[in-house]
């Protein structure tokens, strides 16, 4: 039911309306270099902000894109209604679960609290050897520049060591996270010597 699908992503963005177009239109363009690259989408299975325009960039490409979405969420309509599958848990703890599950790694759009939230706890997990597949935030518009430079200050104030800093990738646009996606998976279909 959780199994990873070969070459899916999963993506944590942000439901806002409200924030510049510009984070919608990255979240589009991730959508469909994805699904151009036939790789699918697992999400959190909203119609709004950039979750919306994820899934709608995939779509419009031909992709596929999976939703997990919280029942009470789904209960406000704020599912998207063209998804190729949508999986209602019970609540989000089952959500962030299943999401890394169904997916062969994580990339992270700029977004609010629960993206934040979801972000660090898989770099956390990473961190502790639970989790092992790639990890890409993607810093349109300098969004996660007060972030990064807050990672550097835990390694200058020693909670974390600088061989940390190597658990993910930043990027500044869709294509250099796809790119680096590419790279990943090509490394890890190589025989081992």
């Amino acid at each position: 039911m959780s199994n990873p699908i070969d070459h899916a992503v999963s993506v944590y963005c942000a439901s806002s309306a409200d924030c510049s177009p510009e984070f919608h239109a990255a979240a589009y363009r991730l959508g469909e270099l994805l699904a151009r690259d036939g790789r699918a989408v697992v999400y959190g299975g909203g119609r709004f902000g950039s979750m919306g325009a994820l899934a709608d960039g995939a779509l419009a490409s031909g992709g596929q894109v999976i939703g997990v979405l919280p029942e009470f969420l789904r209960a406000l309509e704020l599912a998207h209604d063209h998804l190729t599958e949508l999986h209602i848990v019970e609540d989000m703890r089952v959500r962030k679960h299943q999401m890394l599950m169904r997916g062969s790694a994580v990339v992270a759009l700029p977004g609010g609290c629960g993206t934040l939230e979801e972000l660090l706890e898989v770099i956390t997990l990473k961190r502790l050897g639970v989790y092992f597949k790639p990890i890409v935030i993607v810093n349109t518009r300098r969004y996660f520049d007060p972030l990064i430079a807050l990672f550097a200050a835990a390694v200058e104030e020693r909670f974390m060591e600088p061989q940390h800093l190597a658990l993910w990738r930043v990027v500044d646009t869709p294509e250099e996270a796809l790119s680096f996606l590419a790279s990943t998976s090509s490394a890890q279909d190589q025989p081992a010597t």
